[in-house]
């Protein structure tokens, strides 16, 4: 029986589709020893996982998983560790301008997320053509002042595409965002086909409609690989620490510099941080750090961001 190494595009109860340049698409099943395997994982295989499988006379067989370079984890609830894709060298956050507009908080949210994993994030914003020009800038502006990488695009106009494009050539990106804001409707133009199942927006919710229900990968030319996922509507961060939370706002990760000492975090009376958090921060960010620390606090509660205390160095 041949070997060979593939990556996983998809996993569909017991059987997974596996797709290797030379080989293409195949289905396959996990050998019986990796089948036992315990794992805090809701499964211990993912899209984007480096495998090694073996041809036989029916499916592929999965005989062994290579270590992953990273992986990207949500987590709502205590003991549930979601780990969705792996082995990426881009999170593309996908932000609607409009119908419906993706609040900053949800991109703060994946934004701490991609942080303690090293993963780039890309900010995209969707939608372009619904907005004016001031009112996008404005938008980019708030996070390309940041340090972070940012572009708009409308499926309207295949031109705001080309910056899309060039960031995603040669890497494996993951695509990320809420439901409605036009992921597969973005999929379809960038393969030229209209194989994503896209759905029209509520009219009486403004809100979309879950068309992606699992985690896919796209394999493009040039070994680019783009992994689309289900809308959610809210990211799990209990997997990251208050510590490291605090450290992915770049606002803060400056006074981070200035600490007496390097590995505190113990956030005292004299901590830089907590200063720099009222000195810092807009009204807007201090309202996403906020709600992300309280879902720490209170893991089963669905944190609001209309609520926070006048007193930020308190609650801290």
């Amino acid at each position: 029986m041949g070997k060979e190494q593939f990556t996983i595009a998809r996993i569909f109860g017991a059987y997974y589709e596996l797709y290797s340049p030379s080989t293409s698409y195949v289905r396959a099943v996990l050998k019986g020893k990796l089948r036992l395997n315990q794992s805090e994982e809701r499964h211990p295989f993912v899209v984007g996982d480096l495998v090694l499988a073996e041809s036989g006379s029916g499916d592929w067989v999965i005989i062994e998983k290579a270590e992953r370079k990273n992986f990207l984890t949500r987590k709502s609830d205590q003991g549930d560790s979601h780990v969705l894709c792996a082995n990426l060298d881009l999170l593309a956050i996908l932000a609607s301008l409009k119908d419906p507009e993706t609040k900053d908080g949800f991109i703060d949210r994946l934004l701490v997320a991609a942080y303690p994993t090293r993963i780039n994030p890309l900010i995209v914003f969707t939608k372009a053509d619904l907005v004016s020009d001031e009112y996008r800038q404005e938008r980019e502006d708030s996070y390309r002042k940041l340090g972070y990488d940012v572009i708009s695009v409308s499926t309207e106009d295949s031109s705001t595409l080309t910056p899309f494009l060039e960031r995603i050539q040669g890497k494996r990106t993951f695509l990320c965002g809420n439901s409605g804001v036009g992921k597969s409707t973005l999929l379809n133009h960038l393969t030229k086909n209209n194989d994503q199942k896209t759905n029209e927006i509520s009219g009486s919710t403004r809100k979309g409609k879950h068309t992606t229900t699992n985690s896919l990968a796209v394999f493009l030319e040039g070994e680019t690989v783009i992994i689309d996922s289900p809308g959610v509507k809210e990211w799990g961060i209990l997997h990251v620490s208050k510590a490291e939370m605090m450290e992915s706002f770049p606002e803060l990760r400056r006074a981070k510099e200035d600490c007496k000492y390097e590995y505190c975090c113990d956030f005292g009376e004299d901590c830089n941080l907590l200063k720099s958090v009222a000195e810092n921060l807009t009204e807007s960010r201090r309202k996403s750090l906020e709600a992300m620390i309280e879902s720490l606090n209170k893991p089963h509660r669905v944190t609001r961001r209309d609520h926070w205390s006048q007193s930020v160095t308190k609650r801290y």
